[in-house]
């Protein structure tokens, strides 16, 4: 195995440990601390902490890539993984004041790690090795949405609320995931050196100042093209903040057995996992535009039998179950279904715009992919303030609209001939 495949192999294989502690924690981070009930924190802080981190992840963006050109790859990657760390093993005995203060330093952490991530991609992906290493690397990403859940499935058994005990094991063995990851990164080698010529058409690299990434940033928010993508891109920080937290928690509320929790984060993981594969073979025949029409049919499909089959406090109570009387009796084996449909519909929408923002702005990507990512985080920190106050057929309700609209934008910008859609160097300097 040469140098440059051996890094995307650990790359990917650190990323895996680490989010599958973190993803695996964000998904029943609100049902923990609702069993939890003490020191101040109730379900309610489990989202008050996501909003935490998605906003200082989403500021951390404009600052990481001067931070990885000074520290490098490798060591941005360590240091950024140890609040990922410290994060997971606070849960074991929760304080409020532990909890915000650590969420507000993973956030910070994520920017700084994703650009890394990249940043070891693009030194290691050397002619057209991009795209199979990229390959190589979300397929070791994507098992995270899995390993966590697994483990949580085969433990907590019929429990009907997770015990101090159980959450100290949880936690412990999260957190055990996470270390590994963390020092996983410090085997990374310096990158593949290129050899003759094409080593002599790499221009040196400058330092970068700290609010360029910002200044190159703001003018591509004034492009038209960038005016369309905030529809879809509104709509993908919406539906993380559904996925991510809230599915899992009205599963939480709903059904008793807590283990149904890591079944529904399995099922969201196959659906997002899936969508890679088909959402990518199917770009080829119906377009990107094709792909996000049937995401937005799964997803309003998905919002509906929502709307039916779960009680509308669910997302909201802080009684032992909910409540209220849904329209139609909730069954588990619909609730796995509808999270297969919550992956593919929302990895149709990110499949799609990431890929329009490498094709529009493929002279320059980076600021463009740095303005969705602030968006998007902002709107999902803003989707966790809300969500434990509005009962589910508003929260579903905004969903349905801001998919409708990102649907329509999307389709709108894609009827643009590719002459004319592209941003040059030129256009985005002025």
């Amino acid at each position: 195995m040469n140098r440059n495949v051996y890094n995307i192999h650990i790359l990917g294989l650190g990323f895996m440990f680490v989010f599958s502690a973190f993803i695996t924690a964000s998904f029943i981070e609100a049902i923990v601390f609702k069993d939890f009930n003490r020191n101040g924190i109730d379900s309610k802080t489990g989202f008050y902490s996501l909003a935490i981190i998605y906003v200082c992840l989403g500021l951390a963006n404009w600052f990481s890539p001067a931070i990885v050109n000074k520290l490098g790859c490798k060591f941005s990657l360590f240091l950024s993984a140890i609040p990922y760390t410290g994060f997971v093993f606070c849960m074991i005995n929760p304080y409020l004041w532990s909890v915000f203060t650590l969420s507000a330093l993973l956030g910070a952490g994520g920017g700084v790690i994703w650009t890394a991530n990249g940043e070891v991609i693009a030194k290691n992906s050397p002619g057209d090795t991009k795209a199979k290493n990229t390959g190589i690397f979300w397929s070791w990403f994507n098992t995270s949405m899995l390993l966590g859940n697994v483990f949580l499935y085969f433990y907590l058994g019929n429990s009907e609320t997770i015990s101090d005990g159980q959450r100290h094991v949880i936690y412990l063995v999260l957190g055990i995931f996470c270390a590994i990851g963390m020092f996983t990164f410090l085997l990374l080698a310096p990158s593949g050196t290129q050899s003759g010529e094409e080593a002599g058409n790499v221009p040196v690299r400058e330092p970068q100042s700290i609010v360029q990434p910002i200044i190159d940033a703001a003018k591509f928010c004034k492009t038209w093209q960038m005016g369309f993508l905030y529809g879809p891109t509104v709509f993908t920080g919406v539906s993380l903040n559904f996925w991510s937290s809230v599915f899992i928690t009205i599963i939480g509320n709903v059904f008793p057995n807590r283990s149904y929790l890591a079944l529904g984060g399995i099922c969201t993981g196959i659906g997002e996992i899936s969508a890679g594969f088909i959402w990518g073979r199917l770009t080829n025949k119906i377009g990107r535009h094709g792909v996000v029409m049937c995401s937005t049919v799964i997803n309003c499909c998905l919002y509906y039998l929502a709307f039916i089959s779960f009680p509308f406090d669910a997302a909201t109570t802080t009684a032992s179950v909910a409540e209220d009387n849904p329209i139609i009796s909730s069954n588990i084996y619909l609730t796995l279904v509808m999270g297969v449909m919550l992956g593919l519909g929302d990895g149709g929408f990110n499949v799609s715009t990431y890929a329009a923002l490498g094709t529009i702005y493929e002279d320059n990507p980076a600021p463009a992919f740095a303005v969705f990512k602030f968006v998007q985080s902002l709107i999902g920190a803003t989707a966790f303030l809300y969500c434990g106050h509005l009962l589910l057929p508003y929260q579903l309700g905004i969903l349905a609209v801001t998919c409708l609209v990102g649907c329509v934008c999307f389709i709108t910008l894609e009827r643009y001939p590719a002459q004319i859609l592209v941003v040059t160097g030129d256009e985005h300097q002025d």
